[in-house]
């Protein structure tokens, strides 16, 4: 005669043993499920605790690449999207979506470019601006291309992204504008909405509360204008990695609290051009237009690009200052802390890719033969997240 309460007990243990296999098997720096949030300078999970983005950059479709990714040792996709293709874009970016969530990693959606085309301006928009079409603009993208995107459109671009992704729990954050510029007749960070055609300030808000509006679960990413002669707030400092120095003073204001999170971007000087891009005086340069806001514990920030092929005399160095600098290993140079159960700051490495390399550009996590390359797995792995 069948027992059926002892079936039901097998059963019942059966998928506990199950599940906690398959809990034993998820790699520990995934993020946990649910909506993220701002407490003071950390991103913390439903549950209060404090998180880390350990991100890749993406600008192809990797959905076929999303567990190599996994193992890699990242927990998050920073995906490019532009308001020319968007149309065309958003079936591509489901899938990216759809396959990033089987394998535990989620997904920050960042605004790269207006036009979309292979010219100089597919990895910064020369007229560094967020639109491209009237206003300060001269009707192109400063590359000679042609401008389709107003101020008023790009607001609505984002609502479209807002309402396509709302609810969708993969889907964690927006980065709202990639890489702007502050030097003269650029982006500016002034109060309230004065100046607007120039004011990145006025349109982070804009933008931002347009899209809690929608979903107010979601992440708002402000990256800071980079200009590598003079900070908003002093001239005496250059702010190459996104200029935030008065983000305290005059900070964004969201309708939804606690879904801030600002952001630079960070590569060593055979990339980015400038020196000095290691030791102490760049720990203070960085304290001075950025990380302060972590110090103080007013925002996070997220170094939402850095990457490097690992292959300059320099590059080591670069990293180790970066490395020490996130996970609060250089408090005595005035740099940030982290107590108790508090996270490093996060990341996102440049790029998913596999091209072939060389000493300059970047050529992505993988190698040509498709194998994982280990000089830059060695840095990226340098910012840990366990959960508790």
């Amino acid at each position: 005669m069948l027992d059926v309460k002892a079936l039901s007990s097998w059963l019942l243990a059966l998928i506990m043993l199950t599940t906690h296999a398959v809990l034993a098997q998820e790699p520990s720096y995934l993020l946990p499920p649910g909506a993220l949030s701002t407490r003071g300078s950390q991103i913390v999970s439903q549950t209060g605790d404090p998180v880390r983005i350990l991100a890749v950059g993406v600008f192809t479709d990797v959905s076929n690449d999303a567990r190599r990714i996994v193992n890699a040792g990242f927990n998050t996709l920073r995906v490019e999207w532009s308001n020319r293709t968007l149309e065309e874009k958003l079936p591509q970016l489901d899938l990216v979506v759809a396959s990033a969530g089987r394998v535990g990693l989620k997904v920050i959606l960042d605004n790269h470019y207006n036009e979309g085309l292979n010219d100089p301006c597919s990895a910064q928009q020369a007229n560094g601006l967020w639109y491209s079409l009237g206003g300060a603009s001269d009707d192109t993208d400063g590359c000679a291309t042609r401008g389709t995107v107003t101020d008023a459109r790009f607001v609505k671009d984002w609502e479209r992204v807002a309402l396509h992704y709302k609810s969708n729990e993969t889907v964690i954050g927006y980065d709202l504008r990639n890489e702007p510029l502050a030097y003269p007749g650029m982006s500016t960070w002034e109060p309230g909405c004065q100046n607007q055609d120039h004011n990145i300030r006025c349109m982070y808000e804009r933008v931002g509360n347009a899209i809690l509006a929608i979903d107010p679960e979601k992440l708002i990413i402000c990256e800071g204008p980079q200009n590598y002669k003079h900070a908003f707030a002093d001239r005496s400092w250059p702010a190459p990695w996104g200029d935030l120095s008065l983000a305290g003073e005059l900070p964004v204001n969201l309708l939804v609290p606690n879904k801030l999170v600002y952001s630079v971007h960070d590569y060593p000087s055979p990339i980015a051009g400038y020196t000095p891009d290691s030791g102490e005086a760049k720990v203070m340069q960085m304290q001075n237009v950025w990380g302060y806001l972590v110090t103080r514990n007013i925002a996070p920030v997220w170094i939402g690009e850095m990457g490097s092929n690992m292959m300059a005399s320099s590059d080591n160095a670069w990293a180790q200052t970066l490395i020490d600098y996130a996970n609060g290993r250089l408090g005595r140079l005035g740099g940030p802390e982290f107590s108790s159960n508090q996270q490093g700051i996060g990341i996102g490495w440049w790029w998913a890719g596999n091209q072939t390399y060389s000493t300059v550009q970047p050529s992505g996590i993988f190698t040509p033969d498709g194998s994982l390359n280990e000089r830059q797995q060695r840095v990226y792995r340098q910012f840990s997240y366990r959960r508790n």
